[in-house]
């Protein structure tokens, strides 16, 4: 998180295996604790919280708590390869971005109409990730992209799971696994 709305600061969070959490680049919270983010709100590490993917349950929590400006909170799960976050906010005036414009009409939250309003992604300069791919205009990952051995285990487990919404459960399962497919139920 970082730009304008965090002063010119960035705070960080990866996943546990290979992540840390840090504010401008220095380390911080290496263990569970509470960090005071140069007068901009707090950060909380701990073990408490309602996760994102129930399907994560029966792991171990590792949840940062950011309380920021404005009135924004952010809980980012912590995950040995992955991480989950969940954004707390009210509506601002612009509001636009990969989840929507937070207008409560989800027909205008498409890819493709978000990308005419904003464009295709953050510019380069502007990512907070260690390596950067830019969006390609036009391709989209489909089910049919999905090896098909990949595609029928997929399928089972969203059949086993008792999924209805089987064709959404079967790519999720694909590209993200199979974990996921009690993910929402």
């Amino acid at each position: 998180i970082g730009g304008a709305f965090m002063k010119g600061h960035v705070l960080k969070v990866g996943p546990m295996e290979n992540g840390q959490i840090t504010f401008d680049n220095q380390v911080i919270l290496a263990s569970f604790g509470t960090y005071s983010a140069a007068g901009l709100g707090t950060v909380t590490y701990n073990d408490q919280g309602q996760l994102v993917d129930g399907a994560m349950g029966h792991l171990e929590r590792h949840i940062v708590h950011m309380a920021l400006p404005g009135g924004v909170t952010v809980e980012v799960m912590r995950w040995s390869n992955h991480i989950n976050l969940r954004i707390t906010m009210a509506p601002r005036a612009g509001q636009d971005g990969h989840c929507g414009n937070f207008n409560g009409n989800p027909g205008d939250d498409t890819t493709d109409a978000i990308r005419a309003r904003i464009g295709m992604g953050v510019p380069q300069g502007e990512s907070l990730f260690r390596t950067y791919t830019p969006a390609v205009p036009g391709k989209r990952e489909t089910l049919s992209d999905c090896p098909p051995a990949k595609k029928a285990k997929a399928e089972q487990a969203c059949r086993a799971a008792g999924r209805t919404d089987l064709e959404a459960c079967t790519f999720d399962a694909c590209f993200a696994g199979t974990q996921y497919v009690n993910e929402g139920m």
